[in-house]
């Protein structure tokens, strides 16, 4: 049954051929009531999504691991350091005792010492020269150009053709 006082029926619009005046307004409106008196209001339950965690997990393992190649790295260049140092003290101190070494050296004395034994100089007929056949050859090497990754890649392309050839 449609009501007249407002000249609408049910969710139909205003009808403005009509003569009738709509109603107005009120200033204010009416207050809200609560829907559920005297009971309180169920409190949302918090729920952590399994792959969530999962993926926290993986990522906190992954940063561990990362921290750690760098403390790898850091304590592998400090021993490369360390070792650089002892190499260039053990160089330096093996050029001081060659150069002593090679101070102590007299070729006089060794002389004398040679001919207290009984030793001398080479005589002409005992020099012994010899002949090689053949000539002298020097082979020069070709340098493979390729990068790292070109070479990667033939490497892989050639395993797999190896197990696809396992495989016929």
């Amino acid at each position: 049954m449609p009501d007249t006082r407002y000249n609408f029926n049910g969710s139909a619009a205003y009808d403005y051929r009509s003569n009738a005046v709509p109603k107005p307004r009120p200033a204010r409106l009416p207050e809200e009531k609560p829907l559920l008196q005297g009971k309180k209001a169920p409190k949302a339950k918090l729920t952590i999504a399994p792959l969530a965690v999962l993926g926290l997990v993986l990522t906190a393992v992954l940063l561990l691991m990362v921290v750690y190649s760098y403390v790898q790295l850091y304590e592998a260049t400090d021993r490369a350091g360390e070792l650089s140092k002892d190499l260039a003290a053990t160089q330096a101190d093996t050029a001081k005792l060659r150069s002593s070494y090679e101070s102590r050296i007299d070729l006089a004395e060794i002389e004398a010492k040679a001919r207290e034994l009984g030793m001398m100089q080479p005589s002409t007929r005992q020099t012994v020269y010899l002949n090689i056949p053949g000539a002298d050859h020097a082979e020069i090497l070709q340098v493979d150009q390729r990068s790292f990754l070109e070479k990667a890649w033939d490497a892989l392309a050639e395993n797999f053709r190896g197990v696809v050839e396992c495989f016929r």
